[in-house]
């Protein structure tokens, strides 16, 4: 068997392929094809673990070989589970779903779960290379992101509430009223700085310097706990990297509309905070 054609895979053979197989037998399998093929790989023994090592920030998965029928979760709840985590983080892994039925309808309830693409058992390795070479491909990745992106805008009846943009009384409790008034100052008079930068740099189709505008606002917005702001900056610098001015021009006016709620937000709750304080003195 041949490795995968690493040239348009833009560095993602380094992150493991996460196994998600209760069978032993079918977990070996699936661990040396994935090695043959020049991989790492990583096993969850059901959908609960594979959701739990998702979860955890520390890990970072190419694709998702999902068994569909697994005891605790099953691979459909789990894809779900995933999908409804990645709404937050801006992050996108392909699911492969892999399972020994061939029932009608079960590529379509695959592909309902979230799931990207459909293998059937057992494991054929050529297709296997071909499944695990198509959805690894950064380009095809950042495609099928953006089709999902699609259904959780607020236009759509699949969106979802948006949370608080910060949670100022848990950032008040660890960093003291005035900390967290310079801090959100400083990141508000930064922010606002770096969208006109962007402005210019839009206009002018520069993708590199776009592309570190749209880090550093990511960078900027997660460490004070913007989660949304973080969010939309990463999916902007992912659109730019592929050269996607229509949907990079979008996700600039999505992200401004965030910034300014977010002001509105921390005005009113710092001046409520303040005033509080203020009382209780």
């Amino acid at each position: 068997m041949y490795a995968l054609t690493k040239s348009s895979l833009d560095g993602r053979t380094q992150d493991p392929v996460l196994i998600v197989e209760d069978n032993l037998t079918n977990q070996k399998v699936a661990t040396l094809l994935v090695a043959r093929l020049g991989l790492q790989s990583q096993i969850a023994n059901n959908g609960k673990e594979a959701v739990e090592l998702y979860a955890d920030t520390s890990n970072n998965f190419s694709v998702i070989l999902m068994d569909c029928h697994m005891p605790e979760m099953d691979g459909f709840e789990a894809s779900v589970a995933i999908r409804k985590m990645e709404r937050l983080s801006g992050m996108y892994t392909p699911i492969i779903a892999v399972t020994a039925l061939a029932m009608a309808g079960d590529r379509e309830r695959c592909i309902a779960a979230g799931m990207d693409d459909y293998l059937p058992k057992p494991i054929d390795p050529e297709r296997l290379r071909a499944k695990l070479n198509h959805w690894m491909r950064a380009d095809v990745l950042y495609q099928q992101q953006k089709h999902h992106r699609r259904f959780l805008r607020p236009q759509s009846p699949l969106a979802v509430l948006e949370p608080d943009p910060i949670n100022v009384q848990e950032l008040e409790e660890f960093y003291g009223f005035e900390q967290l008034s310079e801090m959100l100052r400083v990141f508000q008079t930064d922010t606002s700085d770096m969208l006109v930068r962007l402005e210019t740099f839009m206009d002018e189709k520069n993708a590199r310097a776009v592309a570190g505008l749209a880090h550093e606002l990511k960078a900027g917005s997660a460490s004070i706990g913007a989660k949304q702001l973080a969010k939309v900056a990463t999916l902007l610098e992912q659109a730019v990297v592929q050269e996607d001015w229509a949907e990079a021009t979008e996700l600039r006016e999505s992200f401004k509309k965030s910034f300014h709620k977010f002001q509105s937000f921390v005005e009113a709750n710092m001046a409520a905070e303040q005033a509080t304080a203020e009382t209780s003195s």
